[in-house]
């Protein structure tokens, strides 16, 4: 009598919110953002012994064994957290307020961009005068660009130097390749959208962050920043039968 098997249907459409929590920080795990792929990947070393005993070949036995177990992310988000992420960088938080007399280094020529130290808030008044304090008219001696002042060759700023007031915007600085690889638990909130949005839970107990591949400023399409991660044992998960690397959980 044959034996029935029956099929469950079981396709997969992701849809969901990636979780890190930076290990030892306490601070919880914290939504990333936007994320548009979320993928795993494994390589194995391999060793064969081949039969010899027939003239078919074939092999006789395989010994394999995991080498790495990797994963990748793809961030659409650019916020300071998760650029520093991407760049191991630092995060400095700036706060809005009013920036008097930023004193700037310049030459003086034509064309020269002053930079501002801090975001500007275009909708307050930005003010320019040379070191000596004497005033400058902006379209005149200067025109004013998204982050800094942009030198008017005929006006009046030389190579002296000038100060800037302006008011800062609420924003942040990110400091690229000043921290080393950071490690993070990492916990994927999904639902299977096939499924008629049932659950389905990735959890990684630690995970180390590579630098970005790349990371796109000029674009004509939105920029995305794909990030590569090793899944690396974890040693406080103890227990006959639980991965130190991932777990996954989903309703049926």
């Amino acid at each position: 009598m044959p034996i029935s098997v029956v099929h469950k249907e079981m396709s997969f459409i992701g849809v969901g919110v990636v979780y890190l929590e930076l290990i030892g920080s306490n601070t919880g795990l914290i939504n990333i953002g936007n994320v548009s792929t979320l993928e795993y990947a494994f390589d194995e070393e391999k060793q064969e012994q081949r039969n010899f005993m027939t003239p078919g070949g074939g092999n006789a036995n395989v010994q394999s064994s995991i080498s790495s177990f990797t994963g990748s992310m793809t961030l659409v988000d650019y916020t300071p957290e998760n650029l520093a992420k991407a760049l191991r960088g630092s995060v400095t938080a700036v706060t809005a307020g009013a920036v008097t007399e930023e004193a700037h280094s310049c030459a003086g020529v034509d064309g020269e961009l002053i930079p501002f130290d801090f975001p500007a808030d275009h909708s307050e008044d930005i003010t320019v005068v040379t070191t000596a304090d004497g005033a400058l008219v902006q379209d005149t001696d200067y025109t004013i660009s998204s982050t800094g002042i942009v030198v008017i060759g005929t006006g009046s700023i030389d190579n002296t130097g000038v100060k800037i007031s302006y008011t800062k915007a609420a924003g942040a600085i990110v400091e690229a390749l000043v921290e080393s690889g950071q490690e993070y638990k990492l916990h994927f909130d999904g639902l299977n959208d096939a499924q008629n949005g049932k659950p389905v839970a990735v959890i990684n107990h630690r995970v180390k962050i590579s630098p970005t591949s790349g990371l796109g400023f000029l674009n004509s399409e939105f920029a995305e920043i794909p990030i590569s991660f090793d899944v690396i044992s974890d040693p406080n998960v103890t227990g006959t039968g639980l991965s130190k690397y991932m777990k996954i959980v989903q309703a049926a």
